[in-house]
């Protein structure tokens, strides 16, 4: 066997230390962003399942604290599953309602006042500053009213409540998925863990009481974000002398729910409202008000209060919502930041247990003490 000459070089050689190191990333990159796409695939096709359970666990993690509150007091957990199960639902079920019918009771009224709203935007807008044609003043507000008075909004009530079986399914399924959240104690963690390699275990052990930690933090700044977005346009409805404001209120509170998003689809229903009671120049005022809400609130306080609560950074937590709005809607915007922190805290958690560092929890944190018990 004939030796390799001297002067043979070996071309693996030639390939310089820092464009190996940079194929090495590109490869590692390319295999996690296919992993990543074939599992959004994966959801997508079961997206019933994905927006049920995601929805389960996040209330979940903001009920859990009352269980464990409960069962701390000699209460059995059974029996705290069940309470806390029907007291948070069925309030939050119960300010649904409330709106609804206020809004229902009011309708009769509202429709002629639409109309009257219908008549004063057409006006505006011939004589106003845009100074339009009137047959495309007329194009742009006729049926206004007519849509609320005549059977045309019955008819498509009632195509829309065939689809909404669906969504009834889908609300059921959650409900039953939270239930069975609140009665475990962690056998559905510790079971997931024991699928993992054993050498494994411990980090996802550490990695999941990190998540449900950052999940139940989130998830109570959320609320008391929510109320302060609410009750910061009180104030305003009032001098606007707008009916109904304790629903409309209570509209902002649930809206607020979807950080950033949810809080101007609420503003529209009141600034709707406040067009058809009290004129286009209250609309006007109202929609300005809540431009400045959602500015402040939404875009600043907001993420810094968030941010603190699940230790990201403001930035992020934007650009979070803008990218999960984008990818997924109004669902995308409403688990984007604590799917963003539970990932991140989690993965930190990962990297602290390599360095042999103890997580620590705060008295408070009955909620990510259960998932280990």
């Amino acid at each position: 066997m004939t030796e390799p000459s001297p002067t043979t070089r070996d071309p693996r050689l030639e390939v310089t230390f820092g464009v190996r190191v940079a194929a090495w990333w590109s490869a590692c990159f390319i295999a996690i962003a296919a992993a990543i796409f074939l599992l959004v695939t994966i959801l997508s096709k079961v997206s019933l399942v994905t927006i049920t359970v995601s929805t389960a666990v996040m209330m979940a993690a903001l009920l859990q604290p009352a269980v464990a509150w409960l069962v701390s007091h000699k209460v059995p957990r059974a029996l705290a599953a069940v309470l806390v199960f029907f007291l948070g639902v069925g309030g939050v079920t119960a300010l649904g309602w409330f709106v609804a019918t206020r809004v229902a009771e009011s309708a009769p009224d509202m429709t002629g006042q639409l109309n009257e709203a219908a008549v004063s935007i057409r006006d505006w807008l011939v004589h106003g500053p845009l100074s339009l044609k009137a047959e495309d003043a007329e194009q742009y507000t006729t049926g206004l009213g007519e849509t609320l008075s005549d059977g045309n909004l019955t008819t498509g009530l009632m195509e829309t409540a065939t689809g909404a079986i669906g969504v009834l399914s889908g609300v059921v399924f959650t409900l039953f998925a939270l239930l069975f959240l609140l009665f475990d104690s962690g056998q559905i963690w510790r079971g997931f863990v024991g699928l993992v390699p054993p050498h494994a275990q411990p980090h996802t052990y550490e990695a999941g009481r990190a998540a449900w930690r950052t999940l139940t933090r989130y998830m109570r700044a959320l609320v008391v974000l929510a109320a302060i977005n609410a009750l910061a346009m009180v104030p305003v409805m009032i001098v606007a002398d707008l009916p109904m404001i304790v629903p409309l209120t209570i509209l902002l509170f649930l809206g607020s729910l979807v950080p950033l998003i949810g809080i101007l689809v609420a503003g529209a229903i009141v600034a709707l409202i406040a067009l058809v009671s009290q004129g286009l120049a209250t609309a006007v005022l109202v929609i300005v008000a809540l431009i400045l809400v959602v500015q402040l609130f939404g875009n600043l306080l907001n993420p810094v209060l968030l941010g603190k609560a699940v230790d990201i950074h403001p930035l992020a937590i934007l650009v979070g919502v803008t990218a999960g709005t984008i990818l997924g809607g109004v669902f995308g915007a409403f688990i984007a930041v604590p799917l963003v922190a539970v990932i991140k805290n989690a993965s930190l958690a990962v990297r602290d247990h390599h360095r042999g560092e103890v997580l620590e929890f705060d008295d408070g944190d009955e909620a990510a003490e259960a998932i280990s018990t």
